[in-house]
């Protein structure tokens, strides 16, 4: 049974997530990877919906435009 990633910004506050992949082009991906976006990641969706998704990865808050969490592509942890 394989589980569809979706988009990063498609998740509530509270959701914690999985990297899957990253979408977009090579510029939106290196600086993606260089903020620790990798296959596998878990990550704390502290804040979403309109304006910057607030985050927690790899024990470091961070944010991220609309555009850009569009193209972490996620799936839901238990």
């Amino acid at each position: 049974m394989s589980v569809t990633p979706y988009p990063l910004n498609h998740f509530p506050s509270g959701s914690k997530v999985s990297v899957a992949t990253l979408a977009g082009g090579g510029g939106a991906r290196s600086r993606l990877y260089a903020l620790g976006f990798t296959p596998g990641t878990e990550i704390l969706i502290v804040s979403g919906g309109r304006g910057p998704v607030r985050l927690k990865v790899r024990g470091s808050d961070l944010s991220l435009g609309q555009g850009l969490a569009e193209k972490v592509l996620v799936t839901r942890m238990e």
